[in-house]
């Protein structure tokens, strides 16, 4: 079971930084630290552009779910500090992930959205399916669950 924090709560309730401080089931918020303006450069990848422009101040939230004894899902959260536009968007991987694409993320928080990302429950490469093989809960992982995850 995934417990469900929506933004406005958590925006009502807490600091960004006291989000790691959150209780959630089979979930851990290992971060939750703020980044000044112009200071985050997302880290280069053949697969996602670069940001157009420098990424305004916002909120990141690192975190791992694991709802089962053989997933670990990795995910970040960007929310904004200011001008949120009361929107969130979901990016998403190429082939078989197996990273957090943190480049796409740059575009949504440019506009203004909450927006999150996970590496879909495995670390790899876009073309090595080789982590699913003997691991049936990572490929569901791999296929709904890590999305779903990362809208806590």
């Amino acid at each position: 079971m995934v417990t469900v924090v929506t933004l406005t709560q958590v925006s009502a309730q807490r600091p960004y930084e006291n989000l790691a401080s959150l209780s959630l089931t089979n979930a851990a918020i290992t971060s939750a630290t703020s980044v000044a303006g112009g200071t985050y450069k997302p880290p280069s990848d053949r697969f996602q552009p670069t940001p157009r422009a420098a990424i305004p101040a916002f909120c990141r939230v690192i975190g791992v779910a694991k709802p089962t004894n053989d997933s670990e899902i990795r995910f970040e959260v960007w929310l904004p500090v200011s001008g949120w536009n009361g929107k969130f968007e979901q990016v998403g991987n190429g082939g078989f992930a197996g990273t957090i694409p943190l480049p796409a993320m740059a575009e949504p928080l440019l506009r203004g959205y909450a927006t999150a990302g996970t590496d879909d429950g495995h670390s790899g490469d876009v073309i090595d399916g080789s982590w699913a093989i003997g691991h049936p809960e990572k490929g569901i992982d791999f296929g709904y669950r890590a999305v779903l995850i990362s809208l806590l």
